[in-house]
């Protein structure tokens, strides 16, 4: 299995600026981090892995995040999907499923970003290993990983109820037809 020397040694051979933290305790999943380093889950990400048709997608999201099916779709440009299992994970990434490196992929993975991953300097990532984690821009990530980048998650802003600006709105024209007569 791949830990945190081998993408530490990936990333000095790229020339990619970083550094790997130990962390004050074990995680068992990417999603643990923040609260690990007690940080906001926008500085970390995780990797969630899926199998889009034929083929296999990373999608590197901010930690607790998951990507929204049909975005996901849409940027790959396939018909279906589905997550892919943790066996199937760890065989494919030589990482453990829930703790998988955005960097050191295969290169028969596509990996995507969700473009909220870059609205933060320095992010959070996991290497493989329960102990540590990789720190690096937010640029060095998305290089290192090969990512493309699109709009996978949904906004964090709240929704808004149109029915009710559409029944005031309704209700305003209608008088104003009454009146008009």
């Amino acid at each position: 299995m791949k830990d945190a020397l081998d993408v530490h040694r990936s990333l000095l051979a790229r020339e990619v600026p970083h550094e790997v933290i130990r962390l004050p305790r074990v995680v068992l999943s990417a999603d643990e981090i923040p609260d690990a380093l007690g940080l906001p889950a926008e500085s970390c990400v995780a990797v969630r892995i899926y199998r889009a048709d034929d083929q296999i997608a990373a999608v590197i999201v901010r930690a607790g995040d998951t990507p929204h099916p049909g975005a996901v779709l849409a940027a790959l440009g396939a018909r279906t999907l589905r997550q892919a299992h943790a066996d199937e994970v760890n065989a494919l990434t030589d990482f453990a499923a829930p703790l998988v490196s955005p960097v050191l992929l295969p290169d028969s993975v596509r990996v995507l970003a969700d473009a909220c991953v870059g609205l933060t300097d320095v992010l959070y990532a996991p290497t493989g290993d329960s102990g540590t984690v990789l720190g690096i821009s937010s640029r060095g990530l998305l290089t290192a990983s090969r990512a493309s980048v699109a709009e996978l998650c949904l906004p964090d802003a709240p929704t808004i109820d149109l029915a009710a600006d559409l029944s005031d709105d309704t209700h305003q024209l209608a008088q104003r037809l009454r009146d008009w007569r």
